[in-house]
């Protein structure tokens, strides 16, 4: 079992993620007091919303793990419009 304050976490959740994922339970702490748990979810595992999403055909499992390394070295995406602009947008469809 390994301790993590937050701060710890934010700075390296990387590592204590790939802790998770081999097995180990991560106990996140706020100020030396336990506030959660890190642990591994099994294979084939979906959780109840997940589970309903996918039910309803909304989301689909994941087939494989996420390469966080080659995710991470992909260039960013470009878009015509500034982010103001696609809030905005965003915010006008929601108004109809």
């Amino acid at each position: 079992m390994k301790i993590a304050s937050i701060s710890e976490l934010k700075d390296g959740l990387s590592a204590h993620l790939e802790l998770v994922r081999s097995g180990e339970l991560v106990v996140v702490t706020d100020r030396k007091s336990p506030v959660a748990t890190l642990e591994r979810i099994a294979p084939g595992t979906l959780a109840g919303e997940t589970a309903g999403l996918v039910s309803e055909g909304i989301a689909a499992p994941r087939k494989t793990l996420l390469d966080v390394q080659a995710f991470l070295t992909m260039p960013p995406g470009r878009s015509q419009v500034g982010l103001a602009a696609a809030i905005l947008d965003d915010r006008q469809e929601e108004e109809r």
